[in-house]
């Protein structure tokens, strides 16, 4: 039988729902666990509740008002070998972080955009796993940023191989955008599932929008695809992966 891992993949929303956040994974025990929204200082318990395991962490944005000051980021949590890592930015480059303020909605898109990646071991099997945190639009329709950026992105993935790419993308399933991720990968979310957003937890109540993924190219297989309420602003994703 060929190795198979578990994955959690979730916007954490900062710092705002670790009590529920920390129980959560030490419940699941993800092998890899691909994390939005994350705070820095919210490593090391994050780390904890899945027994002390590596992680990538990639900074995105600088919150200088919160306090206290926060750097805000994507990270891949790994309780398996990483044996290799590599980040890519559709939108910023590395070393220079821009600051963003939530009370600002200007400043909402002050981020750097990377493509984390990292090629995870399990019984000597090799899973190349990514995640992302695209751009936001207020109102869940397309605006011209987020076309760029999403031919930025699918052109960082031109020749990254076979991955998993789980993340939070701002876009929601059926319209345009989503369309473009999903005519080169395989949408692995059921469809019987119509909304991301936990509506009792995120500040605007329910928004029946699907933007969080998984996608996958053939030589994976993504089963057993779970979406868990009551963690954070955004619903979990649970899922499966195994070689094709």
């Amino acid at each position: 039988m060929s190795a198979s891992l578990k994955l959690v993949c979730l916007n954490i929303e900062k710092d705002r729902h670790l009590d529920r956040i920390a129980p959560f994974l030490s419940e699941q025990m993800p092998d890899v666990f691909c994390a939005q929204e994350v705070y820095e200082s919210s490593i090391p318990a994050i780390a904890e509740a899945l027994s002390g395991s590596e992680y990538v962490y990639v900074p995105m944005t600088g919150r200088p008002k919160e306090s206290p000051p926060q750097m805000q980021g994507v990270a891949i949590f790994s309780r398996l070998p990483v044996k290799a890592r590599d980040v890519r930015y559709y939108v910023g480059a590395p070393g220079q972080v821009p600051d963003s303020d939530d009370n600002d909605p200007l400043t909402y898109n002050a981020n750097n955009r990377p493509l984390v990646i990292c090629d995870i071991e399990k019984d000597g099997n090799v899973f190349r796993i990514c995640t992302t945190h695209f751009t936001w639009t207020p109102d869940g329709q397309p605006t011209d940023e987020q076309r760029k950026d999403t031919k930025a992105l699918l052109a960082l993935l031109d020749d990254a191989g076979e991955l998993v790419l789980a993340g939070d993308f701002n876009v929601p399933r059926g319209g345009e955008l989503f369309g473009m991720l999903a005519a080169r990968y395989k949408d692995n979310v059921p469809s019987h599932y119509t909304t991301s957003i936990d509506g009792d937890l995120h500040k605007r109540g329910q928004l029946n929008r699907m933007v969080d993924g998984i996608f996958s190219t053939p030589n994976y297989v993504v089963s057993g695809v779970e979406m868990i309420s009551g963690v954070s602003d955004h619903k979990a994703l649970i899922a499966t992966i195994s070689h094709a």
